[in-house]
């Protein structure tokens, strides 16, 4: 079974991916589609919407991120990632649809406002009550549990790891100190995660690769 991921470190997207591929401990070669021109190349023939993460399985191509994570499910590729009762599976979809559109829609207009100068305020402003509805949502459909659906780690948490990397760097960059002070259950979600070490290896990733971004500004 060849596996080829075609992978941006700092995507949230490609990060949601790469936490599937560790967990379920898969044998792929993740490449930095955008590190060289030879490699971006091949991306846009692989795939014509030369997006990051594409995957390239035997052959067979299968692009974006939520895409790929169902098509590991549905191959049986793994450790199951998706409960096998609906409504586990229907609480885990909602939380990576509230990540999707309503947590990571607000931030990605906030990261072109990162730097003060120039800052257009009432875009900020509109985009961090947006943000804040959808950390309220997320903090109301969790239970405290340490994973957001059932006892194990699902695509949910694939999904909202990630995610909720960037809500808690770019809070400070817009004067939230504690961006997760209103919201203890998702803070302690988050935190809790950390100690798996799958996802303690993607948070440090992240990391490295956001302070070489942060570095060249």
């Amino acid at each position: 079974m060849g596996l080829k991921l075609y992978n941006a470190q700092l995507s949230p997207y490609s990060a949601r991916v790469r936490l599937a591929i560790y967990v379920k401990g898969l044998d792929a070669e993740i490449v930095d589609a955008f590190s060289t021109p030879e490699l971006e190349a091949e991306l846009e023939r692989v795939n014509p919407m030369a997006k990051v993460p594409t995957l390239v399985h035997d052959g067979h191509v299968v692009p974006e991120s939520e895409v790929i994570c169902e098509y590991f499910e549905d191959m049986g590729m793994g450790v199951a990632l998706r409960p096998s009762d609906p409504k586990a599976c229907a609480r885990m979809r909602l939380f990576s649809r509230i990540g999707d559109l309503y947590l990571m829609e607000p931030m990605q207009r906030l990261f072109s406002q990162i730097n003060p100068k120039g800052r257009d305020h009432a875009l900020v402003e509109r985009e961090l009550a947006e943000l804040a509805k959808a950390i309220k949502w997320l903090e109301a459909f969790l239970d405290g549990s340490p994973f957001a659906v059932g006892d194990s780690l699902t695509l949910a948490d694939c999904t909202l790891v990630p995610m909720l990397f960037f809500y808690d760097h770019i809070g400070p960059m817009f004067g939230s100190a504690d961006p997760f002070a209103t919201s203890p259950k998702l803070g302690k979600y988050y935190r809790g995660l950390q100690d798996n070490p799958h996802v303690a290896r993607l948070v440090a990733e992240l990391e490295v690769a956001l302070a070489k971004v942060m570095g060249r500004k």
